[in-house]
């Protein structure tokens, strides 16, 4: 009898395993976690190669990994172990704070020496494209917004690095590289914390942060990007700097002009879609509306879209991501606005520039953006010297400042 149990357990043990392996490797459909905010790693192709340098099996296991079944459930079940039992304060490298889900950052040594080569290598290389622009008449503006550590240096446990040492080494090195070179930059933090300080709220007729709905300090709670708001602070700064260095005098709506009007799906953000769903934190995103309707056309990678800056498609499973903004990341958009009396802009970078375009077509005749992450046709300065537009933007976060990956071919 038990002979017959311990047959009769692995049995049903074994079955487990197969069903499982077999459950596993047929699950090929999902190829993006939506809560994970990745893609799944993609079944190998198997060659004399990579199997014998090893490559497959690596890929292999990656694979089985991420398709394995029931994987969802289980991540999201430790998930909020770590979460509400364990009271971690780091989980799956978020950092939980008060009211904030923050990015982990490794410790590290900031090699002053290191940062200030680097600024002033980029800062060379920004000079160079501003010279391609200039060649035909042009303006060239490089913009720094603060990315979310930078935001909430002060939410960060003093055990764990806020990166305060590298953002302050950082900033000062590119801006003074910049100024060495003549690159025209603007440093939206400063900006942030003056208008924080004042407690406007952009676009709301002089009312408080807290009466308008706007982010403290114009940076999402859940997410790397700034607020709407925010990237119409950043926008206006633009606006601005562009009218006092030029002869342009350009418009951007301001006071009864502009309505932010609050979306009500909740927002998850990229913390990991606000660590799987588990945490309540309420933030929700903001949709610009102008008093005056501007009419466009738009054009995503060549094809027409449908003539909007807002992305229905945007939300999943009742909640709302960053793609509410121009429908995410997208290599180039261009919008045409058929005023030939403004200026034509270029406006590239990442994600970042996405909510600042939402608003700043208002400004332009043809509005372009390329996201440096997936425009590969050509290196941005045969992009300008092909269109050469009247203006161009560059938008960068302090993450991405001196990182060469992620920067796109400039040339």
């Amino acid at each position: 009898m038990k002979r017959f149990s311990e047959i009769l357990l692995t049995g049903i043990f074994g079955v487990f395993l197969v069903a499982a392996m077999v459950m596993t490797i047929g699950n090929r459909d999902d190829v993006y976690s939506y809560y994970e905010n990745r893609l799944y790693a993609e079944m190998p192709q198997i060659s004399a190669s990579n199997v014998i340098e090893g490559d497959f099996f690596n890929e292999l296991e990656s694979f089985l990994c991420d398709h394995a079944a029931g994987r969802q459930t289980l991540v999201k079940a430790k998930t909020e172990t770590d979460v509400r039992l364990l009271r971690r304060p780091v989980v799956n490298d978020v950092v939980i704070g008060d009211d904030v889900l923050l990015p982990f950052n490794a410790f590290e040594r900031v090699d002053e020496d290191s940062v200030r080569r680097q600024a002033e290598s980029m800062a060379a290389r920004h000079a160079k494209l501003r010279d391609v622009v200039e060649s035909y008449g042009g303006t060239y503006l490089y913009t720094a917004v603060p990315c979310q550590y930078v935001c909430y240096e002060d939410s960060y446990p003093f055990y764990l690095n806020n990166r305060e040492e590298f953002t302050d080494i950082e900033i000062s090195s590119l801006t003074e590289s910049m100024k060495k070179y003549g690159v025209s930059m603007i440093d939206m933090l400063p900006v942030f914390e003056e208008d924080q300080a004042a407690g406007i709220s952009p676009g709301t007729d002089g009312a408080s942060a807290e009466e308008s709905g706007g982010a403290p300090l114009y940076s999402s709670k859940v997410d790397n990007h700034y607020s709407l708001q925010g990237a119409y602070l950043t926008y206006g700064e633009i606006v601005r700097r562009i009218n006092e260095t030029t002869s342009y005098h350009l418009g951007y709506p301001q006071g009864e002009e502009i309505t932010f009007r609050k979306v009500e799906e909740p927002y998850l953000g990229s913390r990991q879609r606000k660590l799987m769903g588990t945490v309540p934190m309420n933030e929700h995103l903001y949709e610009a509306e102008f008093r005056e309707k501007i009419p466009f056309t738009r054009t995503d990678n060549g094809i027409k879209s449908e003539a909007s800056v807002y992305s229905g498609a945007a939300f999943e499973n009742g909640s709302v991501t960053y793609s509410l903004y121009m429908g995410g990341d997208i290599a180039e958009t261009v919008i045409d606005t058929d005023r030939p009396q403004l200026p034509s802009a270029l406006i590239f970078g990442d994600s970042f520039t996405n909510a600042v375009e939402a608003m700043a077509y208002y400004s332009f005749d043809e509005m372009r953006s390329v996201d440096l992450r997936y425009y590969t046709e050509m290196s941005i300065a045969q992009y300008i010297e092909k269109y050469q537009p009247d203006i161009v933007i560059c938008i960068r976060d302090y993450e991405s400042l001196l990182a060469t990956d992620g920067n796109g071919r400039l040339f």
